[in-house]
C-alpha cells in the first residue's frame, strides 16, 4: 500500500454493469454458483441469494470514484478516527460502488487466506444500518491465490488452475469480504478508539493502524472517507463512461447510468501569519501543523460529528521549513 488502481474513473460504469450482469447469471459460471460454489445446501443457498440481492443494489449503486489525494488523506485520517457513531445522513447516496484509486489496506497472499489489497467498496442502506462489500483487483488476488504457500503445505496453482478461477471470475473486480455498519452505534473495531486522538504520537497511531485487519482498514477508509465528502475541503465532479463502454452498457441494462462522481481534494492555498507591511508581525520560517478530527457539535442533531483539519504548513511563502526532515517522513508514509 498504496498501489494505484487498475481502472480508471471513466471504466467503474462499465464494471458495475458487467458486474450486474454476473451476478444476476444463474448459469454454471455466474455469480449465484460461483459464490454458493464449495458451501453446504443451506449456505449456498443464502449465497445465492447474496448475489441476486447485490445485484440489486448494484443497479440502483450511484458510482463514485476517489482521486490518489484524497485516498491517502481518508486513510491517514482514517488512522485517527475517533470514535463515532455512524448517521444516515452521512452517506453520499443509500446505495453505492466507491472506487479508490489507491488501495487501503494491506494485502496479504498466504495461501488459503490469500486477498489483494482492497480498492473498492459497495454498499446498501438496510435494517438499521450499511450491508458492504469490499472488492479487490481480479488479477492482484488471483497472483496471490496461485502462490506456493511451503508454511501451510498448499503446492502453487497449475496454469490450468488459474485458467479455471480466472473463467468463474471474469471480471475486474472480486469481492473479499463483506460487513455490517450499524446506524446510531459504535462499530465493534472503533469502540476502543479513544473519543479525542490529538494526544496520540503519530508512532501510536500507525501501530494501532497497521495491526488492524483488512476488514477494519477498509471500513475506517470508507466512513471517513464518507465523513470527508461531507465536507468543504472535497469536491465533485462528474466523468461519463466512453461511447463505446456507454453502448455495451446500455445492451446489458439500459437504465444504468454510466457517469461517475469523481471526488477530489478542493485545491486550498497555504495558511500564512500576518507579516510584513501592514502586519503586527512576521514569520521567518513555515512550521507544519498535523492534520487532526476535531468534535463540532450539531443542534440539529442534538450530536457531535467528527470534522477533519487538514494538514497544512503555515507560514509565509518561500520561508525555510523548520525540522524539513519530519515534512519528509510525513509525506513519505
Amino acid at each position: 500500500m498504496p498501489k494505484t488502481s487498475l481502472i480508471a474513473a471513466r471504466q467503474l460504469p462499465e464494471v458495475r454493469a458487467e458486474l450486474v450482469q454476473w451476478l444476476q447469471d444463474p448459469g454454471e459460471h455466474g455469480g449465484p454458483q460461483t459464490w454458493a460454489h464449495g458451501f453446504d445446501p443451506k449456505t449456498a443457498a443464502q449465497e445465492r441469494q447474496a448475489a441476486a440481492d447485490w445485484a440489486t443494489s448494484l443497479t440502483a449503486a450511484d458510482l463514485f470514484f476517489v482521486s490518489a489525494d484524497m485516498t491517502r488523506l481518508a486513510v491517514s485520517a482514517g488512522m485517527a478516527l475517533p470514535s463515532y457513531r455512524l448517521h444516515p445522513e452521512d452517506l453520499p447516496a443509500p446505495h453505492g460502488l466507491l472506487l479508490w484509486e489507491e488501495a487501503v489496506t494491506d494485502a496479504h497472499d498466504s495461501g488459503a487466506q490469500a486477498g489483494a489489497a482492497v480498492v473498492a467498496i459497495s454498499w446498501a442502506v438496510h435494517g438499521g444500518g450499511v450491508h458492504v462489500r469490499a472488492w479487490a483487483h481480479r488479477e492482484e488476488w488471483l497472483a496471490a491465490l496461485a502462490k506456493e504457500d511451503t508454511a501451510l503445505g498448499i503446492p502453487a496453482m497449475t496454469p490450468a488452475e488459474i485458467r479455471l478461477t480466472r473463467q468463474d471470475y471474469p471480471y475486474a473486480l472480486v469481492c473479499m469480504f463483506s460487513g455490517f455498519l450499524p446506524f446510531a452505534r459504535i462499530p465493534g473495531w472503533l469502540a476502543a478508539a479513544p473519543a479525542d486522538t490529538s494526544n496520540l504520537s503519530l508512532a501510536d497511531i500507525e501501530d494501532h493502524y497497521r495491526s488492524a485487519t483488512r476488514i477494519e482498514q477498509a471500513e475506517r477508509a470508507l466512513l471517513v472517507t464518507w465523513l470527508l465528502m461531507g465536507q468543504t475541503l472535497a469536491r465533485e465532479d462528474r466523468e461519463s463512461a466512453p461511447r463505446s463502454s456507454a453502448k455495451h452498457i446500455a445492451r446489458i441494462d439500459p437504465n444504468l447510468l454510466t457517469s461517475v462522481r469523481y471526488v477530489r481534494l478542493r485545491h486550498q492555498s497555504i495558511p500564512q501569519a500576518a507579516g510584513g507591511e501592514g502586519g503586527s508581525r512576521g514569520y521567518q520560517h513555515r512550521w507544519i501543523v498535523r492534520g487532526h478530527w476535531r468534535n463540532h457539535y450539531y443542534p440539529s442533531r442534538q450530536d457531535h460529528r467528527p470534522i477533519w483539519i487538514e494538514q497544512h504548513i503555515k507560514g509565509p511563502d518561500g520561508a525555510p521549513i523548520l525540522d524539513p526532515g519530519k515534512l519528509v517522513n510525513v509525506l513519505g508514509r
